[in-house]
């Protein structure tokens, strides 16, 4: 895939744009790249996906009045015609009074080896032998398969009328496998994702959720209740996402939020979660490499944003980071909760006297945005552990829990660490997790 000509569409439109609209503002946002996917089920398959785009966002900013337009076409009329569409919107568009300036030039950390060509360059046969490796071990044990392969390879080119320029080159893929035993009765589930497509292992997929889909088979019942539970990455991962999205300082300030003070502004600064609990954002992390930039160029250096249980750090808009006197923080796309001490999910399991192992969670929504509850389904995998073993398969559950007690009740997590895009995670063991009411799904 080539890369340069996101960041030649950026300075052509650039200069149509400076031309059409001297005395406005004007910033412009190319990303052009490959996606590409495999969807496979029963045996074969089902569907291939491959796309290559390029598509120009071209923001005009007339004083306080400014509207965007879009398109996916890069020769010159094409992008004369979304600039002249952005800039006839911005007359019309109402003052808006938290419209900021432009940023200049800035000055962005380097990010090492986020794009690899063998995953840019992956083929649908690639795909498609991945998908016959899970179908072989699957017939093997006598399961049936199902899963999707994707991957992309894109670049993005920043810059604006003020000077600012970014470019940042990217790569990721992922696997994802559900195994089922014949009659339906057991299920079970595994992914790998990397941006590095040479670590994605289709038959260590299959044996996971082959392992977990004969395992599960015919399982006990268990009744409702507060249990204390395993999650493994993606259960983490799933809930975490709403916990980031939270982290914003607007939000709490204004009392919308878990992370609100009581009386006004917000809990910066305060112990809140266990000790063992530390997140931060890294584009820089060979392991999880991101943009060092925002959509709007705000660099986006390493930031701590929860340091052993206490809030360090909080998102902080532009406008709001002016507002309060702060630093902008911008929004970034990676992030990572720090391992633990534990050898293996193993290791968690021999030091649980009674508790619940849980491979995922599907299905996942708000509650109540001021406790961060939020409602989802286990799948594809409950476990039963006593006495330090799993001794048997459970029913699925409907849950109502908050990663706010989730990782305030933390007492251990792995050394091992695993990707589950936007997140870098460990498995953790918390306790009081509420298993609201039981489930019909596999």
């Amino acid at each position: 895939m080539a890369l340069d000509p996101a960041a030649d569409v950026l300075e052509r439109a650039l200069d149509i744009a400076r031309k059409a609209v001297p005395e406005g503002e004007v910033s412009i946002r190319v990303r052009g790249g490959r996606d590409a996917n495999t969807r496979f089920a029963q045996g074969a398959v089902l569907s291939n996906g491959d796309v290559e785009e390029t598509t120009t966002q071209v923001h005009v900013a007339l004083g306080q009045r400014h509207a965007a337009a879009e398109a996916n076409q890069t020769d010159a009329q094409s992008l004369r015609a979304t600039v002249d569409q952005a800039v006839s919107m911005a007359r019309l568009a109402p003052l808006d009074p938290e419209s900021m300036s432009l940023l200049p030039a800035q000055r962005y950390p380097t990010v090492a080896g986020a794009y690899d060509e063998p995953t840019a360059r992956l083929s649908e046969g690639q795909r498609g032998e991945a998908a016959s490796a899970i179908f072989t071990a699957a017939r093997e044990r006598d399961l049936r398969a199902a899963g999707y392969y994707e991957h992309s390879a894109w670049e993005v080119a920043l810059g604006n009328s003020a000077g600012l320029r970014a470019r940042h080159a990217q790569t990721q893929a992922s696997l994802d496998a559900t195994l089922r035993t014949p009659d339906g009765a057991g299920s079970g589930w595994a992914m790998a994702a990397s941006h590095r497509v040479g670590e994605i292992d289709a038959s260590a997929v299959a044996l996971v959720a082959g392992g977990k889909a004969q395992r599960s088979r015919e399982p006990h019942p268990a009744d409702p209740g507060r249990y204390t539970v395993i999650l493994e990455p993606a259960a983490v991962a799933e809930l975490l996402d709403f916990l980031a999205d939270y982290l914003d300082a607007r939000r709490a300030d204004e009392g919308r939020s878990f992370f609100a003070r009581p009386g006004g502004g917000n809990r910066l600064g305060e112990k809140i979660f266990s000790d063992l609990v530390t997140i931060r954002s890294d584009p820089t992390d060979k392991d999880t490499p991101g943009a060092p930039f925002d959509d709007e160029g705000v660099p986006l250096p390493p930031r701590t944003w929860i340091e052993k249980g206490t809030l360090a750090a909080l998102r902080y808009s532009r406008f709001w980071a002016k507002k309060q006197g702060k630093e902008s923080t911008g929004a970034p796309d990676v992030y990572a909760l720090a391992p633990g001490t534990a050898a293996s999910v193993e290791e968690l399991l021999h030091r649980t006297k009674r508790g619940l192992l849980v491979t995922r969670f599907w299905y996942t929504r708000v509650v109540d945005p001021q406790s961060m509850l939020i409602t989802g389904l286990t799948r594809d995998g409950v476990f039963l552990i006593e006495d330090g073993r799993i001794t048997a398969p459970v029913n699925n559950f409907r849950f109502n829990e908050s990663p706010v007690t989730v990782l305030r009740n933390v007492d251990a997590l792995t050394r091992t660490t695993v990707n589950v895009p936007p997140w870098r995670v460990p498995a953790l063991r918390t306790h009081e997790f509420l298993m609201a009411s039981k489930s019909q799904a596999v």
